[in-house]
This record gives C-alpha cells, structure tokens and sequence, in this order.
C-alpha cells in the first residue's frame, strides 16, 4: 500500500486542478470574465491557467517529471494567491489562499516521496 500512497496524493491533488480547468474550459467567457481587473490580456490568462490546471496536473498525477510538473503548480497556486486571493480583508480569500498553502504542502511532499521507480525513471532522478 506504502507504494502507492504517492500515486494517490498525486492524483488527488491534481483532481483540484483538473476539475478548476474543465470548468473554465466549459464556461470559457465566465473564466475570462473571472480573471483579476490587475491582470493584462484577460484571455490569454484564462487560456494559460487552463493549460497549467489540465495537462500539467493530469501529467503531474501521471508521476512525469513529478518535479518540474510539481514546480509548476506551486508557482501556479503561488501565483493565484497573489494575484487572486491577497485580499485577506475578505475572509473567503484568506481561506482560500490558505487552502492554497495547503495544496503547495501536498505538492512539496509528493514530489521528493515516490519510491514506485517509475517516477524515478520519469523524473531523470539517480
């Protein structure tokens, strides 16, 4: 079981990022529209978060390159408290930024914790 206790981090941290993309994906203009005022080219950001929470988490949960992936989505969810959630006058945005601290812990933790060999070989690591 000890074995597998990564793959099944991995795939359930990356069901977050999965589910956040399909939703976007399905309701392209609402998630534009969603996009911080701060932030330029509105749509070009949807697209890009899109592309981070689908085919880097579903790569992520695959266990390739359980690294750079993993990197990847700290930097995305670091990003998003910046930019998304740093209003902690509200307090749904301190929860959520701290609900995002809380997957970068996941995240940290799966990426240094698989003993399966095939993340091994995936991630180039000797």
């Amino acid at each position: 079981m000890n074995l597998h206790l990564p793959l099944i981090s991995r795939v359930l941290i990356a069901l977050l990022f999965v589910v956040a993309g399909v939703q976007k994906l399905m309701n392209f203009q609402g998630a534009v529209g969603m996009m911080p005022a701060s932030l330029p080219m509105p749509t070009l950001v949807a697209i890009l978060v899109i592309l981070i929470e689908v085919p880097v988490a579903l790569l992520y949960a695959w266990g390739y390159k359980v690294r750079f992936t993993g990197g990847l989505l700290v930097l995305f969810t670091l990003l998003t408290i910046v930019f998304v959630h740093s209003d902690f006058s509200n307090g749904m945005n301190m929860v959520m930024a701290l609900k995002n601290l809380a997957i970068i812990g996941g995240i940290l933790a799966t990426t240094g914790a698989c003993s399966c060999n095939r993340c091994d070989v995936l991630t180039s690591k000797k």
